[in-house]
């Protein structure tokens, strides 16, 4: 008869959540994106010389639509109901989604369109 016990998997399993916290983001966290990452990502790429975004050092350009309150906005690029699925779509590959868009490509990996998303929808 083993002296397992039930309790003991569910604390071995607590405690690597809790070590994994501690070195780094878990899964669940990374999949969500990070905001902080996401301001890095959008200063990195220059995003703001077509769009103002607060905060965002001088993200002031005219180009594109401003994202200020880009969370309680109704529509994405014009034409997507504004979700997270669909932002990541619109990030990812900007003129497949709309054509003849001035959106261009920026070659961004999985990873910056969440973070990118997250900063976004904190913009309330």
């Amino acid at each position: 008869m083993s002296s397992y016990h039930p309790l003991a998997r569910a604390s071995g399993l607590a405690f690597i959540g809790l070590l994994s916290a501690c070195h780094g983001q878990t899964d669940v966290a990374r999949s969500a994106g990070s905001a902080q990452l996401g301001a890095i990502t959008i200063g990195r790429q220059a995003c703001g010389s077509c769009h103002v975004i607060p905060g965002i050092e001088g993200a002031d350009g005219r180009v594109g639509p401003p994202l200020a309150h880009f969370a309680s906005q109704q529509i994405i690029a014009g034409t997507l109901p504004n979700s997270p699925d669909n932002l990541k779509r619109f990030l990812k590959a900007p003129r497949a989604v709309v054509r003849n868009g001035t959106m261009p490509d920026l070659g961004l990996s999985d990873d910056q369109i969440r973070d990118i998303a997250a900063y976004l929808y904190e913009l309330k």
